[in-house]
C-alpha cells in the first residue's frame, strides 16, 4: 500500500513474512522513465501491443505473419519469397510501408502509438512497436570485414525501425551464443532440470558480465585488470569450476550450506556458528578478532570469578561415550555440561588437576580450542599449532583479563 501524496516522500509498507514484523520504507525511484523493451515475434500481437501502450510502456519487436493488426495484412510483405526474386531486387530502392495508429488516453489507461514498418527487398521482416518511433527514413548501413587489400565493404537497407530492433536484441543473440558454450548439460529423463540449467546457465553469464564490469575500474580503480590480461569466457568457466569443485560447505559462506550432507552429519557442536564469523581487526598471534571475542563473552563460557569457575566445576559430569578433549585433543568421558564441550579431568586415570577445565575457561586461550579452529579461525584443530600446555600455564600466572579499552 503506497502512503503519501504526489507532493510529499512516498512510503510504502512492507510485511516480513519471516518475522512477522511490519516497517514502512521510502519508495525509490530507480528510472526516470519507463522502460523500451525488444523482444522477438514470440511476443508480437495487438494484445499484447494495446496492454503495454496503456501502461506507459515502449516495445520493438518483429510481427509474426499471422499476428498483423487487423486489416493491414494485405498491404504488407507477409509471405516467404526467395532472395533471388526480381521484385525483391526492384523494391530495394523503395520507402518501407509505414502504418500508424494514435490510441487516446481513457481513465487510468495511457495516450500511445503503435507502429508497423514492413520491410520491402529482405522478404517477410515486420517490425510493430509502441511509442518506439519518432521518424522513419530509407537508407543504407556500411558494412566492412577484411583488413588492408582483402578488406571488403557492401552497404545493407537499413531505418531507424529495424535499426532499434538489432542494436539491442544481439545481447539476446550474444547471451544465446554464451549459454550453448557453457555447456551445462546432462542426459536425464527429469524434463524439470532442463529449466533449472538453463537459469543457471544464465546465472553464469550474468557473472561473467559482472566481472568485465570490475575489471573495466570504472567500480573502483583497485579492480582495473587491463583488457589483454582479462579471462576469456573459457577461461572464467574453468577458474568457477575449479572454485566449485574445491569449495567446502562447511565454511558456510553461501545460503544452504547448512543443509549439506557434509554438514549435518557433523555433531552441533562441531558446527561453525555464523555469529562468530565476523571479520574486523585481528590478533596476529591467534588470528581471532574482537567481535569474536566480544561475541564469546557473552556465551557464558569465561570465568572471572571464584563463582563463576564454581558454576561449571559444578556442571562437570561423566558420560558413557568417549570424546575428544576441547583443550588437548585426548580422549575423555567428562563434560562441561554448561558449555557441552568434553574436558579432561584425570590424565592416564591420575588426577590431573583440571588443567584441560582450567584452559579452556580463560579468555587466554580464546582461539585455541577445537571448536574455535573450526568457528573462529575457519580451518582444521592441529595439536602442533597449539601451545604447549607449559607456555600456556606461564602465561596464567601474570594473566588479566583485557578490558574494552585495551580491546579498542
Amino acid at each position: 500500500m503506497l502512503v503519501g501524496t504526489a507532493e510529499e516522500e512516498v512510503h510504502v509498507d512492507m510485511n516480513n513474512l519471516f518475522t512477522g514484523t511490519e516497517y514502512t520504507v521510502p519508495k525509490k525511484k530507480i528510472y526516470t522513465s519507463l522502460p523500451h523493451i525488444i523482444a522477438d515475434n514470440h511476443f508480437s500481437g495487438d494484445n499484447v501491443m494495446e496492454y503495454i501502450g496503456k501502461k506507459g510502456f515502449g516495445i520493438t519487436t518483429t510481427c509474426r505473419r499471422d499476428r498483423f493488426p487487423a486489416g493491414l495484412k494485405d498491404y504488407c510483405h507477409h509471405e516467404k519469397l526467395a532472395s533471388t526474386d526480381k521484385r525483391t531486387r526492384v523494391a530495394r530502392f523503395e520507402q518501407p510501408i509505414f502504418a500508424v495508429k494514435h490510441v487516446a488516453s481513457s481513465g487510468t489507461d495511457k495516450a500511445y502509438t503503435k507502429t508497423l514498418v514492413s520491410f520491402q527487398s529482405t522478404g517477410a521482416t515486420n517490425i510493430t512497436g509502441v511509442n518506439n518511433l519518432m521518424s522513419l527514413t530509407l537508407y543504407v548501413q556500411p558494412k566492412y570485414r577484411g583488413t588492408k587489400a582483402n578488406k571488403l565493404a557492401w552497404a545493407t537497407e537499413q531505418n531507424e525501425a529495424r535499426e532499434t530492433y538489432l542494436n539491442h536484441y544481439h545481447g539476446v543473440d550474444s547471451m544465446d551464443h554464451m549459454i550453448k558454450n557453457t555447456g551445462n548439460r546432462y542426459i536425464t529423463w527429469k524434463f524439470w532440470h532442463s529449466p533449472y540449467l538453463h537459469a543457471m546457465t544464465m546465472g553464469i553469464v550474468a557473472c561473467y558480465d559482472m566481472y568485465r564490469e570490475c575489471c573495466s575500474g570504472e567500480l573502483d580503480e583497485r579492480w582495473k585488470v587491463e583488457p589483454k590480461e582479462m579471462m576469456t569466457y573459457a577461461e572464467f568457466l574453468c577458474k568457477l569450476s575449479e572454485q566449485m569443485l574445491t569449495y567446502d560447505p562447511r565454511k558456510k559462506a553461501y545460503a544452504g550450506d547448512e543443509k549439506f550432507r557434509l554438514n549435518t552429519q557433523m555433531p552441533k557442536k562441531r558446527r561453525r556458528s555464523k555469529d562468530l564469523s565476523v571479520s574486523e581487526e585481528s590478533f596476529p598471534d591467534t588470528g581471532v578478532t574482537v567481535a569474536n571475542l566480544r561475541i564469546a563473552r557473552t556465551k557464558g563460557r569465561f570465568c572471572n570469578t571464584i563463582e563463576d569457575l564454581r558454576m561449571h566445576f559444578l556442571a562437570i559430569d561423566n558420560k558413557s561415550n568417549p570424546y575428544k578433549c576441547e583443550a588437548c585433543g585426548a580422549s575423555t568421558r567428562w563434560i562441561c555440561t554448561k558449555c557441552e564441550v568434553p574436558l579432561c579431568v584425570f590424565t592416564n586415570r591420575s588426577w590431573s588437576g583440571c588443567k584441560c577445565v582450567f584452559l579452556y575457561h580463560n579468555e587466554l586461550f580464546f582461539g585455541l580450542a577445537r571448536t574455535d579452529y573450526v568457528m573462529v579461525l575457519k580451518r582444521g584443530w592441529n595439536e602442533g599449532e597449539n601451545k604447549t600446555k607449559r607456555e600456556i600455564e606461564q602465561e596464567l600466572v601474570n594473566w588479566r583479563p583485557p578490558t574494552e579499552a585495551m580491546l579498542e
